[in-house]
Formats: structure tokens, C-alpha cells, sequence
């Protein structure tokens, strides 16, 4: 479920990381290359266009930024008349200062991204170190964004519903290798091109975009058409391969959601159910929503904006995600958004003392499954590489970017409520925070991604959805 925004993204020494989108995810742009840890656009066209009024984007002095100095220490005040020997003073901790420069830049960057409202938080082991509210959730009421505030998280579902799958796994109800036509066996139902695929074809296949379909083929029947998942699943049989089976990488909307209907069946309830039930609410993330209704009924949720090339914010809703819900539906604020970084970096399997998927499940959702690039792989709903797994979602009008810096322990998401220029600010500030933990305080990716994406106009399939 995304738009066809969406590049990779970086890091390191000698690596190289996606974030991709969610109904229709690059996690790599083709015409990136890697320079100093960076990802720099080769054919950069058009200047954003600042179409926000910046006198009403919360300025530096956010009161909803959250900044815990890690190295703060608590000092006692004693009774006593006698002052005692002040003690050793605690070392400041670098990330004190990473932070710091982090929030500089976030709140430098925002005022020039043309973005109506962003959320954004950084975990560090089971603490959040850092948490920014930016903008407005709604431009016609000039609502802020609070940390409660819902935004759909398009692709970024794709790791939630490995997840979930991995629970049934764990609990015997469903096997990473079960067949798909387990589940659908009747072939007037489900049936691929290639009839020796539809027996082959497993829940391990389709999270890891291994089908051998193209990438993204049918994702413009839902996105402009609404068209029905079971016509989609219908459709599949005469839907040729681009590649052989089970060899080659290409991200599928409509294949990836068929592991969350084999598990709908599996359980006997529907996926939404299913995914709240067993993964979010354990995870304390009882606000997110799993249907488009959900989310636009909350009373606190951000209104998605296409970014126009005539400088216009257009309030507009990508019909039909709810038909590929598995694969990108999710609402989510960033203090629930925190919770979720703090259970991937515990790597556990558990959350609050309570086990809710074994550490060797959760761990196979983030083992790379099929090659992307020669220092990257596609795990199940996650890009990964030595030091990062990273996913980034996409509805046309609200992008996410989630990330995790294994060897440190540290975790990014940021929330934006526009396309296609919001993933460019998500992708300057992953750069720019993994540039910071390297030590460079200087590099500005901004001045990369800020020009990534030349506006241009969105075709309105549907009238927009002001929520």
C-alpha cells in the first residue's frame, strides 16, 4: 500500500539500507548512490514548496518535545545544616548531545518541508529519549499534532502482520511454510498463472515478496478502483510471473495481505480482530486502528494531504486499503509508535514481562529471506543488514519511516501526514541521526532530500476524504 515514493536510505560504513513505502515500497531507488553513509538523488529536478504557514507550525520551543539527558543526575537536598562534600559528577552521556543536535535539526528542516504536522520519536533500550509533536494534525481546524494523535502508517503494517503471523506460529496455529491453498483450496478462489506455483506458493513466500509476480501489479485496481480483494485473489491466474519462483525480490501489496486471510481463516475471525486481539493491545497500543472507519472516527487522528505541484495541500484518502489491510492499514500514534521500538529492541519476544511471541519467531521475522542488494535482504516486513532493519509506509498522503539501529539499540519513527514530499523529511532524519552517531555533526542531508521529489499532480481517483 504505498505511492511510487520512496528511496533507500544509507547508514554505515559499507552499508546500505532500504525504507520503502507501503502500498507500493522501493526500498531502493535506482538512481541513489552511496556517498559518506549517505544516499544522494543523481538527477535531482524541482524545489519543494513551502506551503505551510509557518507562523502556525509549532516553533523550537515545542512544549510537546520530550528530551530525558540521559546522564541527569537527581540531587537531594539535605537537612542537615552542615552542606555535605559534593559528590563525583556524573560524565555526560554522548547521546545528551546527539539528541540535542537531533532536535536543532528536526525543528530547522520542518518549517522548509511543506509538511502539515509530523511526530516523531527516538528509544533507546526500553526509554524514550526523545519525542516531537510538529505542525497540525488538521489544517482547516489548525488542531496540533499530540502524541496521541493517529496517523496511518501504510507499509510499516507490513512488520506488524509478520509479527502477528508469528504469534500463530508460535502457538502452533500456522507454520511459516504452510502452502497458501492450505488455507484457500479451492482454485475457483485462489489460483496463480503457473498451477505448480499454487501449491508451492507458502506464507514464508509471500511476506518476503518472493512470488515471482511483478512488483506491484494490481495495487492500481485498488488504489483507483476499490476494487474487492477477492477479485484481486481471483485475478491472480492470469497474472504471468516476471521471474521464476522463489528467486527473485519484488515487492507485491496483494500478495503479501494473503498471509493475514490464511490467518483470518486459521483463527476464525477477521484479520482486524485478529491483529488488535493478539499483537496491539499486548503491546499497549490500544488507540491504533486495523480499518480505514477506525482511524477516521478517532477524535484524534491526522487528516492525510497529497502535496500538489500548484503548492496546494489537497485533505485526500487512498481508496481501498482496507482491502489489502495486512499489507498497510494501521493507525498509529507515536507514543503507541514507542512501544513497538521498545519491544523490537528488546528482542525478547516480550513486552511489560509478558511473552507474547517467542524471541525464535520474532527473530525469523527479521532474518533476511531473499537478496536485494549485495549487503541487503528483505526479512518479513523488514529491509536488513548488519546494523539496521527499516521499513517505511506510504498511503499516497501520509508516510512513515520506522527504523532500528541494532548494534546501539536505538530506534526512529517518524510520522508525517503528506506525500510524496513526507518521506523525504523521514529520510533526512534517519540520515542525519545516523550521521550523528557516527560522529559527523556537520552534514546536512537535507539539502539531498529537500529536492528528491518534484512536485506533481496527483490524479483524484475519488473525491477526497477530509477526516
Amino acid at each position: 500500500m504505498d505511492s511510487k515514493v520512496v528511496a533507500g536510505v544509507f547508514l554505515g560504513f559499507l552499508f546500505v539500507v532500504a525504507v520503502a513505502g507501503v502500498l507500493i515500497f522501493n526500498p531502493f531507488n535506482s538512481n541513489t548512490s552511496l556517498d559518506n553513509g549517505m544516499v544522494a538523488t543523481v538527477n535531482q529536478t524541482g524545489n519543494n514548496t513551502n506551503t505551510t504557514n509557518n507562523t502556525n507550525i509549532l516553533p523550537p520551543t515545542n512544549p510537546l518535545i520530550t528530551f530525558i539527558p540521559l546522564s541527569s543526575g537527581v540531587n537531594s537536598i539535605s537537612s542537615s545544616a552542615v552542606s555535605p562534600s559534593p559528590g563525583p559528577v556524573p560524565s555526560p552521556d554522548p547521546m545528551d548531545r546527539i539528541i540535542s543536535l537531533f532536535d536543532a535539526y528536526v525543528n530547522s528542516i520542518f518549517p522548509d518541508s511543506g509538511i502539515p504536522g509530523s511526530a516523531i520519536v527516538i528509544v533507546k533500550g526500553d526509554q524514550v529519549i526523545y519525542m516531537n509533536c510538529l505542525g497540525m494534525k488538521n489544517l482547516a481546524s489548525g488542531e496540533p499534532v499530540s502524541p496521541n494523535t493517529l496517523f496511518e502508517i501504510g507499509s510499516c503494517s507490513k512488520a506488524f502482520t509478520a509479527t502477528n503471523i508469528a504469534q500463530l506460529v508460535s502457538n502452533g496455529t500456522l507454520s511459516w511454510d504452510d502452502p497458501i491453498s492450505k488455507y484457500f483450496p479451492d482454485t475457483s478462489e485462489f489460483q496463480m498463472y503457473d498451477t505448480e506455483v499454487t501449491g508451492k506458493l507458502t506464507i514464508r513466500d509471500c511476506l518476503s515478496h518472493r512470488s515471482g509476480q511483478p512488483g506491484y501489479s494490481q495495487d492500481m485496481e485498488w488504489i483507483l478502483f476499490n476494487d474487492s480483494y477477492s477479485r484481486m485473489l481471483y485475478n491472480l491466474r492470469y497474472v504471468k510471473n516476471d521471474t521464476p519462483f522463489n528467486t527473485t525480490y519484488a515487492y507485491n501489496n496483494i500478495i503479501y495481505a494473503l498471509p493475514g486471510y490464511c490467518a483470518s481463516r486459521a483463527t476464525g475471525t477477521t484479520w482486524s480482530e485478529l491483529i488488535k486481539e493478539d499483537l496491539l493491545n499486548p503491546l499497549g497500543m490500544t488507540s491504533s486502528t486495523a480499518t480505514v472507519n477506525d482511524f477516521f472516527n478517532s477524535p484524534d487522528h491526522a487528516t492525510p494531504y497529497l502535496h500538489l505541484s500548484n503548492g496546494t495541500l489537497l485533505p485526500y484518502h487512498t481508496v481501498g486499503i482496507d482491502e489489502v489491510g495486512p499489507a498497510g492499514v494501521l493507525g498509529c500514534s507515536i507514543s503507541e509508535m514507542a512501544n513497538w521500538l521498545k519491544f523490537q529492541i528488546a528482542d525478547t519476544g516480550m513486552y511489560n514481562g509478558v511473552q507474547i511471541v517467542s524471541k525464535k519467531d520474532l527473530d525469523e521475522t527479521r532474518t533476511g529471506q531473499i537478496k536485494y542488494t549485495d549487503t541487503t535482504q528483505y526479512a518479513m516486513g523488514w529491509c536488513v543488514n548488519e546494523q539496521l532493519i527499516s521499513h517505511a509506509g506510504d498511503t499516497l498522503s501520509s508516510q512513515t519511516s520506522v527504523s532500528v539501529f541494532l548494534k546501539e539499540g536505538i530506534g526512529l519513527v517518524s510520522l508525517t501526514n503528506t506525500g510524496p514530499t513526507g518521506q523525504d523529511f523521514n529520510n533526512a532524519l534517519l540520515v542525519k541521526l545516523n550521521l550523528l552517531l557516527k560522529g559527523d555533526e556537520v552534514t546536512d542531508p537535507w539539502l539531498i532530500y529537500k529536492d528528491q521529489h518534484k512536485l506533481v499532480p496527483y490524479p483524484s481517483p475519488t473525491p477526497p476524504l477530509v477526516g
